[in-house]
């Protein structure tokens, strides 16, 4: 039998974190042929499925086995989307990455699944959420396409939105969902879940530990069910513990997995199994009624 060829696309941030290089030493270790694309300052041409560094080393996409996807920047989802038209299996695809990456689309596809999520509001500006009633506030400000908590808002009264400059076409708010001061965090692949509690970046002290938790099978149930919305096969559910019980925040494709022991042993084995055929490419439940 051939040997399992992979190619993995990373962009240049994540380079030197622990996810991906866990994986990829994991996979060369056990003998996979194992290429490192960075999408920095590189060019891809869609007709022949070929990737050119910006030293000039050339990646033909056809020729792996599978994809491995680590990042959400332009190139990288160019190929993503190339991988997807021609049935080449990528985890995470670009379909279900797209997803995920649009928050507005995400808040309304988890509504439109009938999972417990904080409650959303679309504006065109931050005029028209001054407008709302006292209860929504307080409010959490975020980016349509940010990540890793950036350029994360926080008014607690309607007033302080116009200390507010938002430079987006569209303002993202959710409600704030009164915790304990620690966000729900739950890691999965394939079919494994785990859990931890890390602290809030509002209302927690940012230098405490993360807490080991155990993933119950509500949890379970919940994480599960958030990727067969968007087709994600590894990922990450943020969600809250609140007196109602818990609501996500949102979903993230191929996350840090910190704290989760053998987390790169479990990728590489689902990985290794998707493209064997061992284990199904995920279907969606997006756009399906409420539960």
């Amino acid at each position: 039998m051939d040997r399992v060829r992979i190619g993995c696309i990373v962009e240049r941030r994540y380079l030197r974190q622990e996810m991906p290089q866990g994986v990829i030493r994991l996979l060369r270790a056990e003998g996979v042929d194992t290429d490192v694309l960075c999408t920095a300052n590189g060019r891809f041409e869609p007709r022949r499925g070929v990737f050119r560094t910006g030293d000039g080393v050339e990646f033909d996409l056809n020729g792996y086995d599978g994809i491995v996807s680590r990042g959400r920047d332009a190139r990288g989802l160019d190929m993503l989307c190339y991988a997807d038209a021609v049935g080449l299996p990528a985890i995470n695809t670009h379909a279900a990455t797209q997803r995920v990456r649009n928050k507005a689309q995400m808040a309304i596809e988890l509504e439109r699944a009938g999972i417990a999520a904080a409650p959303t509001i679309l504006a065109a500006d931050v005029a028209a959420l001054a407008e709302l009633p006292e209860e929504w506030f307080p409010l959490i400000l975020k980016a349509t396409y940010g990540d890793n908590s950036q350029g994360l808002r926080v008014a607690r009264r309607p007033e302080d939105l116009w200390d507010v400059h938002w430079a987006d076409d569209l303002v993202l708010a959710q409600h704030y969902l009164p915790n304990q001061g620690f966000d729900l965090k739950l890691y999965v692949c394939g079919e494994r879940v785990f859990a931890s509690r890390k602290p809030s970046p509002f209302n927690g002290d940012r230098n405490a530990a993360a807490r080991p938790a155990r993933a119950d099978p509500h949890m379970v149930d919940l994480a599960l069910r958030c990727g067969q919305v968007f087709g994600l096969e590894v990922y990450g559910v943020d969600a809250v513990e609140t007196a109602d019980g818990i609501a996500v925040i949102e979903v993230n494709e191929f996350p840090n997995f910190t704290g989760v022991a053998e987390a790169a042993r479990h990728i590489v084995d689902h990985v290794l199994a998707r493209i064997a055929g061992r284990v199904a490419a995920p279907t969606t439940l997006a756009g399906a009624p409420p539960r």
